[in-house]
């Protein structure tokens, strides 16, 4: 992509991610060449086509529970992808991934349905608390 600036105030700001059609319709070889496993490839070219084709609207965060839905029927997406993609992209406050290896060790829990049970407490602001947690873990002593 040409190098431009994203936010005028921001001039050090020049990347921005391609559009999903140009994602869509890129090779899996070209996308590992930016240093994916094919399967993370072939999984980013599956997004980019729900994205492109309308099937997902990651600009419509009214029904994030839906769109985690739809994302888990892509091949190489799965549960702990869809939480983050809905607490990055849908902005949803509740998104929670809770196969999350950091967050299961930072909450000395072991397994996803004991993290679940701990963080129901958390709702509707589950996504805060993940972010926190895992912030939690890069803090010095």
């Amino acid at each position: 992509l040409p190098r431009s600036t994203v936010h005028p105030e921001h001039a050090d700001l020049c990347r921005s991610a391609p559009p999903a059609e140009r994602l869509a319709d890129a090779t899996p070889t070209s996308l590992q060449a930016c240093g994916l496993t094919r399967a993370r490839a072939n999984a980013v070219r599956a997004l980019a086509r729900a994205v492109a084709d309308g099937s997902i609207d990651l600009d419509d965060p009214t029904d994030p529970d839906a769109t985690i839905a739809r994302l888990c029927e892509l091949p190489g997406i799965g549960p702990w992808t869809a939480e983050y993609i809905a607490m990055r992209a849908l902005r949803s406050p509740d998104a929670f991934p809770d196969g999350d290896l950091v967050l299961r060790r930072v909450t000395n829990t072991t397994s996803s349905a004991q993290l679940r049970a701990l963080a129901e407490s958390w709702r509707p602001w589950r996504a805060y608390a993940a972010m926190y947690l895992w912030h939690s873990t890069n803090r010095t002593a």
